[in-house]
């Protein structure tokens, strides 16, 4: 059984392990690079948080297809926000037919899409070097509360509007829900909420990985201070050089990138389109700080969805109390639609169903497949069929029932 513990062990650091021997890509251009490929304008906007850091947020300010529609019509915001380890780069390598904001940019929306801290685009800090541990200081806590916070805001003043439709993918859920309910006026200025694999209770989560990190990771420990506030997986010219070759397209190797997937986000999906396996490889993982992942395997340890737990004496001194506040998601006065599934390791039926019991105003919509997994919900074959038409149509029809209007 030691000898077991120890192999675990070994296992959980490699893989929080930050990965600095080869050199980060500079990963700026790709999404405007790949929506300028598909003939749509692009904007690269710059968000300053109230602690320094520096993100780099993209706009679909209009397409052809929508000029031809609307003309001049008000346009109304969207903002679509990543999940952990990912970036701005989900919502289009789908293509123009299938991905989600050039469906919104096609339909005649303002579409925004955001980055946040430590990944590819927001690398950047007024002050801090990325090279030094306390950039890496934060979790998802800071993502919501400064990073997520700032963006709305930007976009909101830029589009010169005073609300947004808002998507979020994984963790971009649970910064969402971060937000709404510290900050709960941020609730007058969304729209509609669509959540896509929500993630806040993980009590029920099955991840393998997960089971493992909490006995060593959840609680707060030596080697939870040890792996914690560094970088993790960003994108490196070795591992593209590997896409090329592992991913692609008749590489005998392919099996490894959807095996990957499936193992981390649910097993046997018939859903992942194979074709965009090489994209998926190129912009992920797209980088994260480790007390992220360490702030998940703490919810799934204490089973409620709370703050970052420092450890009893530093916990006294931040939150003048000995364990961590928990989130009151009863300040989301927002009406809030969840998307699930049945083969989501990340986002468990049971934790989704629990978190909308909690929820003033929630609608919930399962997957009606038995296969469908966490990352079904932006690269499935059928993923416009399944999930896309159906927020698109939502969303259209909540702007229908309450005018042209941009507030609340």
């Amino acid at each position: 059984m030691l000898v077991v513990s120890k192999s675990l062990l070994i296992t959980l650091s490699v893989l929080l392990l930050p990965t600095k021997r080869f050199g980060s890509v500079d990963g700026h251009k790709v999404t405007a690079t790949l929506i300028t490929n598909h003939n749509y304008p692009v904007e690269e906007h710059t968000v300053h948080t109230p602690d320094g850091y520096i993100l780099t947020i993209y706009r679909i300010p209009t397409s052809f297809k929508s000029q031809q529609l609307n003309g001049t019509i008000e346009k109304k915001v969207v903002f679509l926000q990543h999940g952990i380890l990912c970036a701005s780069d989900d919502w289009i390598i789908n293509g123009p037919e299938t991905s989600l904001a050039y469906m919104f940019a096609d339909a005649g929306f303002d579409v925004w899409l955001g980055n946040a801290r430590g990944n590819t685009y927001s690398r950047q800090h007024k002050h801090i070097h990325p090279d030094t541990s306390d950039f890496w200081r934060f979790s998802w806590h800071e993502i919501g509360v400064y990073d997520l916070a700032a963006m709305l805001d930007y976009a909101l003043a830029e589009s010169k509007s005073s609300s947004l439709h808002f998507v979020a993918h994984s963790q971009g859920t649970t910064t969402f829900f971060v937000l709404m309910s510290s900050l709960p006026w941020y609730n007058e200025k969304v729209r509609s909420v669509h959540l896509l694999a929500p993630i806040a209770y993980m009590r029920s989560h099955s991840f393998i990985l997960s089971k493992l990190g909490g006995i060593f990771l959840g609680s707060p420990s030596f080697l939870s201070w040890v792996l914690g506030s560094m970088e993790l997986l960003p994108i490196t010219n070795v591992q593209k050089l590997m896409c090329e070759y592992v991913c692609s397209q008749g590489s005998f190797f392919k099996f490894l990138c959807s095996g990957l997937l499936d193992f981390i986000g649910g097993w046997g999906t018939r859903h992942l389109n194979q074709t965009l396996l090489t994209d998926v490889c190129v912009t992920h993982p797209a980088g994260a700080s480790t007390s992220q992942i360490i702030h998940y395997l703490q919810l799934y340890t204490s089973g409620d969805f709370r703050q970052y737990d420092h450890g009893r004496e530093q916990n006294e001194i931040l939150y003048q109390q000995a364990i961590p506040p928990s989130y009151n998601v009863r300040n989301i006065k927002t009406c809030v639609e969840m998307y699930y599934s049945e083969n989501d390791y990340m986002s468990a039926v049971e934790d989704v169903e629990y978190l909308a019991s909690l929820l003033p105003c929630v609608e919930l919509y399962r997957i009606p497949y038995s296969d469908w997994n966490h990352y079904d919900f932006l690269w499935s074959i059928n993923v416009k069929e399944v999930i896309n038409n159906r927020i698109l149509d939502k969303i259209l029809v909540y702007d229908r029932d309450h005018g042209n209007s941009l507030s609340l």
